[in-house]
């Protein structure tokens, strides 16, 4: 049975319409019209009346839909479960903490990923908190977070190490300086990743240390977003240096400087601890 004939079958009945059905499908019109009238002549019935206003369904129609339905469900189901087995085969997993992913040289890692087939290569980002747990719940085998977390029996190899910069407008007041202190900054409208970084925690904190709140304007998801507000003239970005200097931007370290950390982190006792060790090798040599 081809499922995606099943599928098609189900746009056009909720679609009633062959031209709007064949564009949620990418196929052109006559295509799908085709495969309905395939599956019409393999049932042997009737499924849909053509009229004027559209793909009207018939009794037949109906009765197909609802069937429809159920199968569709458990051919998911089925493939689900077998994709489940498949992953517990694969028991050697990997967290990656918010913003790691933008270190790292994605075509190696998964290279050494697909030549060791234990591995499960999954590229999700989740908090820093989360991944940590989760190595520490052994529920994940090794771990990429910002920070090195100071835990009996969990070891923590530096990766990498990235300078903080505050990024500044052309026209900014602070353009032309070579250093920026924290306490310089009180005043203007900050843009700065949301709470799911760990970046931002510090940066709180060390505005905290020189005993003001940071006006933050924006919190945004991924590292692009601070240097678009910034060329913009929303704020000053505090970002690693990531970013290139431009004719509107500009990377100014600052004064206290404190940098963002890269630590691989597995349990010592792990029985996989050997190829987490072997996996951070790779990731030390190829971030950048």
């Amino acid at each position: 049975m081809n499922t995606r004939n099943l599928k098609c079958f189900q746009i056009i009945y909720e679609e009633r319409n062959l031209q709007v059905a064949a564009n949620k499908l990418f196929l052109s019109p006559q295509g799908l019209s085709k495969i309905i009238k395939n599956l019409e002549e393999e049932y042997g019935t009737q499924l849909f009346s053509r009229t004027k206003d559209g793909f009207v369904p018939t009794e037949s129609g109906k009765i197909f839909y609802e069937k429809s339905k159920t199968i569709i469900k458990s051919m998911n189901e089925m493939f689900s479960e077998i994709r489940a087995v498949n992953d517990r085969e694969k028991r050697f997993r990997i967290g990656f903490a918010a913003g790691t992913l933008r270190a790292v040289d994605i075509p190696s890692v998964h290279s050494f990923m697909k030549s060791n087939p234990e591995i499960v290569a999954s590229w999700d980002e989740q908090e820093n908190k989360t991944v940590l747990k989760r190595v520490l719940n052994d529920e994940i085998n090794c771990g990429l977070v910002v920070g090195k977390p100071q835990v009996p029996g969990l070891l923590s190899e530096l990766i990498k190490s990235v300078d903080i910069v505050l990024y500044v407008h052309k026209v900014h007041r602070l353009r032309g300086k070579q250093q920026i202190s924290i306490t310089e900054i009180k005043d203007e409208p900050l843009i700065s990743m949301n709470e799911k970084y760990h970046i931002y925690h510090d940066f709180i904190n060390a505005c905290h240390m020189n005993d003001f709140n940071p006006e933050i304007v924006a919190k945004v998801g991924e590292g692009d977003s601070i240097y678009r507000l910034v060329k913009n003239g929303i704020g000053i970005g505090i970002a690693p240096r990531f970013f290139k200097d431009d004719t509107d931007v500009k990377a100014i370290p600052i004064t206290d400087t404190y940098t963002w950390d890269v630590y691989g982190i597995y349990l010592e006792n792990s029985p996989d601890a050997e190829l987490a060790k072997r996996f951070l090798e790779q990731c030390s040599d190829k971030l950048h």
